[in-house]
């Protein structure tokens, strides 16, 4: 709040007359991408985990079904880390200039990008590689000797894209609520 030099006089007989400026906020535009940001992504992963539902009550063969499920979650990672990138440097950058409100949104966002990355590259690709062998033995991947781990695994990517719902939605939340001094 800066004091107005002029008219001191005149802002002591009138009441309504402001005596100190207000500060405009200066970062409502990056403030409003970030929040903008955030609701794409949280709608997008629920609709992505539904979408990864749906195939299953559709489809007799539970295994074409999470290929497409695993397909889809692959092809959208890309968005959803591109989106976690641009609301995490984002979110230093305005902390590094005074909106210490951010600071709840660093850690939400680092671990959404970890799911994403764990899932997509390192989870999808070996029950991919998995499902492929139990094929030119010509057999599905449930009836092969690989059957233990990959359900496994298939259990440990549902359970890091439900992590994503949730580390979505609390980025979402936190956001919501910021201003810019």
């Amino acid at each position: 709040m800066k004091l107005i030099q002029t008219l001191c006089c005149s802002a002591l007989i009138n009441p309504f007359y402001p005596m100190v400026e207000v500060p405009k906020s200066q970062y409502t535009f990056s403030c409003c991408l970030l929040r903008l940001l955030a609701y794409l992504v949280s709608g997008a992963i629920i609709a992505q985990a539904l979408s990864c539902f749906i195939p299953y009550l559709l489809m007799e063969d539970a295994q074409a079904a999470g290929m497409i499920a695993h397909l889809l979650i692959q092809h959208l990672s890309y968005y959803f880390l591109g989106c976690a990138f641009v609301i995490l440097s984002l979110s230093n950058i305005l902390i590094k200039r005074g909106i210490a409100q951010l600071k709840g949104v660093r850690l939400p966002s680092l671990m959404l990008m970890v799911c994403v990355v764990v899932t997509s590259y390192l989870l999808i690709p070996r029950m991919d590689y998995l499902r492929e062998t139990a094929l030119q033995d010509g057999m599905p991947v449930m009836l092969s000797p690989f059957a233990n781990y990959f359900v496994t695994l298939n259990s440990i990517t549902y359970l890091l894209v439900c992590g994503q719902i949730i580390t979505s939605v609390l980025i979402a939340w936190r956001l919501s609520d910021i201003k810019s001094p």
